[in-house]
């Protein structure tokens, strides 16, 4: 079951490592890590580079400064295994999410993907590469895809990341998904650990993080509408969560 895992980034060669090194130490190896750099600054090329020589399975792809949007499209189109995921530059995957989630897409072959819960932190233990025990830490279910491993035909389907959102591209992608009723499962586990920090694109104060968000909500309602769909209501999230054990 090979995957290629995804990293847009754009200036954060000080957290890159931190999730390079998370992907490294799962207990089932990836295929390779494609990251897509929108001209850094700050050496990020270089330390790929540096990667790469040191016999990490690790491509970069320099870019025009574009969005997340279009960096991960980028990345699928470069992708050359059969599962993808993806992670942002500045966040890290806990131990065993990759076997975890493959495991459950190999014995659910109709799954095109299974996601998780995300741990949000602010302190990182860089030894053991998980939240600090001073850290301030909320566990939910978020849409991100950080958190989630994709069937690549999943993407053939339903089409690849809508360029045209510079935030909730991945509620807009989730709600195609759920619109083409392709199967998915949260797991009731922790698949991502989302780092909180000033330089985050999500901790700017940028009036397009709530009107994308309408925005993707008000297509996938005339979307649902112009196919004879119901307008409004779909199943909620809890649906889709894993049985409890």
């Amino acid at each position: 079951m090979s995957v290629s895992v995804i990293i847009p980034t754009l200036n954060m060669a000080r957290y890159l490592p931190d999730a390079i090194a998370s992907i490294a130490r799962q207990d089932r190896a990836v295929t390779e890590v494609i990251v897509i750099d929108s001209e850094s600054t700050d050496g990020t090329a270089d330390l790929v580079v540096g990667y790469k020589k040191a016999g990490v399975p690790i491509q970069l792809l320099q870019i025009a400064k574009v969005g997340p949007s279009a960096a991960r499209n980028k990345g699928i189109a470069a992708a050359k295994s059969d599962f993808i995921a993806f992670l942002d530059a500045d966040d890290l995957w806990p131990d065993g999410k990759v076997a975890r989630q493959l495991d459950y897409l190999d014995a659910f072959a109709a799954k095109g993907m299974v996601s998780g819960f995300v741990r949000c932190f602010d302190i990182l233990d860089p030894v053991k590469l998980v939240p600090a025990t001073d850290a301030r830490i909320e566990t939910l279910f978020h849409v991100h895809v950080g958190a989630c491993i994709y069937r690549k035909a999943v993407f053939d389907r339903i089409g690849t990341f809508d360029e045209s959102f510079l935030y909730s591209e991945d509620v807009d992608l989730l709600l195609r998904l759920r619109e083409a009723d392709i199967d998915f499962t949260i797991l009731r586990s922790v698949m991502l650990y989302y780092r909180k920090h000033g330089a985050s694109m999500m901790a700017q104060k940028n009036p397009r993080k709530t009107a994308d968000f309408r925005l993707a909500v008000a297509k996938s309602v005339a979307r649902r509408r112009a196919n004879g769909g119901p307008p409004v209501d779909m199943d909620l999230f809890e649906t889709f969560l894993e049985p409890a054990r």
